[in-house]
């Protein structure tokens, strides 16, 4: 017998575990909830730390015009 963690990402697939584990086929050991928390902190510290690297740095775009045909030139 083998152990394997999985990572359901929707409703539907759960559904289909469960109704697997009612076949007899696997067996849920243990579920462990999805913490919106985990992923939002990382982010919020990644997103801090850019904050703080790049908070002095001032660009000012006020005159910049895009010129889609300069920008679609690879050629030189």
């Amino acid at each position: 017998m083998e152990e394997v963690v999985v990572q359901i990402r929707n409703n539907r697939a759960f559904s289909f575990l469960e109704n697997l584990e009612a076949l007899n086929v696997i067996k849920v050991m243990r579920r462990i909830p999805y913490a919106h928390t985990e992923i939002y902190s990382d982010r919020t510290a990644r997103l801090s730390e850019i904050r703080s690297i790049t908070g002095n740095i001032q660009i000012d775009l006020s005159n910049f015009r895009f010129n889609r045909d300069e920008a679609n030139n690879y050629d030189e």
